[in-house]
């Protein structure tokens, strides 16, 4: 199905356009034809990176554009936060049929305020927990709210975090009895029941736009469930690191996950030695300029020159301990590759 084709805003078509981005992924696809677009609620059940924060970006400018609405978009953590809201600040430029601009703001802290603030604008971003607060000190302009997201809906089942997020789409639903709700996830198993309980209909899918091998390492080699298997150097002596660098031998990029914040540290230390060798000379003067970044952006701290260091050899963490312009850096630069 083209973009072009879809019942939305000319200029939500024109950017997306200037942008690439010409057909939908078959997820995409299945998500309009259960009518999302027609404010029916929905659950999204499809892999990472197969195209659920399109199908939210057109179901909110939908609603601003076409219906005087307005949005909220839930997401679990505060980077996830203000990862979305740094993307749905290119929608700014869009008019709407007043001839305002489509506004975006966000918020993911100070739990004592009903933030007001936050009513100028079209799109508000928050955590589960920032709206759960902006309930309970009764923010007027929830009852504004024409659609709700909810990104990561499968922690509906989580001990620590599903509470919250249930009670914050149960008072939504109950303020405001006509919102749409479109709930995201990849890896929510139960997206019939989930839907069951939110008077959505839903959709899942397996389809991914880069095939996922799963394997599993042992004595230097990685077993694949397709049968096939790879030889890992060891040259580290530390597993993960090894099939990091092995990945970065092929010219892929490599996230390796941790239990605790100063394992991140240390494991960061870990990579930036052992990637720094490797590096050509264009790579260590682009790491140099972004190591610079680090240290004359926000605070300097011992953690941010330890990640400057780090950086400047190639690797990096990344954890909630860091400040947020930090982790912003550090995010963009693994994303521009």
């Amino acid at each position: 199905m083209k973009i072009s084709e879809l019942p939305i805003d000319k200029q939500v078509i024109e950017l997306l356009s200037r942008e690439g981005l010409d057909e939908l992924y078959p997820p995409q696809q299945h998500a309009i034809e259960a009518g999302v677009l027609e404010g029916k609620n929905l659950v999204l059940a499809s892999p990472t990176a197969s195209g659920k924060t399109l199908v939210a970006e057109l179901c909110i400018l939908q609603h601003v554009l076409e219906h005087r609405g307005k949005a909220i978009y839930l997401a679990p953590l505060r980077a996830l936060a203000s990862e979305k809201f740094k993307e749905f600040q290119r929608y700014s430029a869009i008019k709407k049929p007043n001839g305002d601009h489509v506004r975006a703001g966000i918020s993911t802290g100070d739990y004592d305020s009903s933030d007001p603030w936050l009513g100028r604008y079209d799109i508000i971003l928050c955590t589960n927990e920032k709206a759960d607060s902006l309930l309970r000190h009764k923010a007027p302009w929830m009852s504004e709210l024409t659609l709700v997201v909810a990104d990561e809906v499968h922690l509906l089942t989580e001990q620590k975090r599903g509470p919250t997020l249930e009670v914050v789409l149960t008072r939504l639903t109950e303020i405001n009895p006509n919102i749409q709700v479109l709930a995201l996830s990849a890896t929510v198993r139960n997206a019939e029941e989930v839907g069951s309980w939110l008077k959505a209909g839903s959709v899942t899918t397996d389809w991914r736009p880069v095939p996922l091998r799963e394997g599993i390492y042992h004595d230097s080699q990685v077993q694949f469930r397709d049968g096939a298997s790879r030889a890992i150097l060891s040259g580290t002596k530390t597993p993960s690191l090894d099939i990091a660098l092995d990945v970065l031998s092929t010219g892929g990029q490599a996230l390796i996950f941790t239990e605790t914040r100063r394992s991140a540290v240390e494991m960061g230390r870990k990579a930036s030695v052992a990637v720094k060798s490797r590096l050509s000379k264009p790579e260590e003067r682009a790491l140099s300029t972004i190591a610079e970044r680090i240290l004359s952006t926000g605070e300097k701290t011992r953690l941010s020159e330890a990640l400057a260091t780090q950086v400047a050899g190639g690797a990096g963490f990344h954890h909630a301990g860091l400040a947020g312009i930090h982790r912003g850096i550090v995010e963009d630069a693994f994303r521009e590759g």
